[in-house]
């Protein structure tokens, strides 16, 4: 039979995490919470501190909320507080991140004497799928359970740098990906010597040139092949209608690990 095509476009659709009991758990049990956190991250309490809560090795470490993305004003607070009581070396951890925070947030600490990391919390389900034989809920998992089920597992990447240049000549936007920076890993050491654009470590990319902050519609992609190893770095749109946009970027790079960016801008404007 030959093959048929369904002939219409792919809609818009959304991956949502099923029976996350977990987070409404925690959000009534903040101290708990913030305890097993520390525990998954290897890091040791601090008490007697607002933002900060707690230490591994030299690092101070907060950690984000759990239904709402870090803001620059959290980073700001980390900041002042590590001023205060001078500590030079911060982690921040985060589920999710306000559009504006990496680049700004790593300035604003490099100012302040403070070397900011930004750390990506592990999903809920990514850590749930370690954690076989336990009952997460209940937080009671020993110390050599997290040791031994849970770190080989899961790991706590530093967020990917991700600098977008933008254009706007009339109606016309263009994007062009002007530095990519992944954290150093054992993987990347295995490549580092073969990659002379950092750029090169984009496998995928992909925009949604009007993004209402829910769904992301993939409007645009530009992704490797084997014949052109390389992405295009840049892309262009034509809007119907001026006004206000937000434009997200999503960018998966070569070990697929995912990089978001929201930027905001107006097209049309006099």
């Amino acid at each position: 039979m030959p093959d048929k095509k369904y002939g219409k476009p792919a809609r818009p659709f959304e991956l949502w995490n099923i029976g996350n009991y977990e987070t409404v758990y925690w959000q009534e049990r903040q101290e708990e919470y913030l305890a097993f956190m520390l525990k998954l991250y290897q890091a040791l309490p601090l008490t007697g501190f607002r933002y900060l809560h707690g230490r591994k090795g030299d690092r101070v470490v907060h950690i984000g909320p759990l239904n709402a993305p870090v803001t620059m004003e959290e980073v700001e607070k980390v900041v002042i507080e590590c001023r205060a009581n001078n500590f030079n070396k911060a982690d921040v951890l985060g589920w999710e991140w306000s559009y504006e925070v990496n680049e700004l947030a790593k300035a604003l600490a490099k100012k302040n004497g403070v070397d900011l990391k930004l750390i990506q919390i592990p999903s809920v389900n990514e850590i749930k799928s370690s954690l076989v034989g336990f009952d997460l809920q209940l937080l009671k998992v020993p110390d050599e359970a997290v040791e031994k089920e849970l770190l080989p597992h899961i790991k706590f990447v530093e967020v990917a740098y991700l600098e977008v240049e933008t254009e706007v000549n009339g109606d016309e936007v263009t994007l062009r990906i002007t530095d990519f920076q992944i954290p150093p890993t054992a993987e990347l050491a295995e490549i580092a010597s073969k990659v002379k654009d950092s750029r090169e470590l984009i496998d995928y990319w992909a925009i949604d040139w009007d993004y209402k902050g829910d769904t992301f519609h993939n409007q645009w992609q530009s992704f490797r092949t084997k014949k052109n190893p390389k992405v295009d770095y840049e892309a262009r749109h034509k809007y119907e209608e001026p006004g206000e946009y937000q434009i997200m970027v999503k960018v998966v790079d070569v070990f697929g690990n995912d990089t978001n960016k929201v930027i905001k801008l107006e097209v049309g404007g006099k």
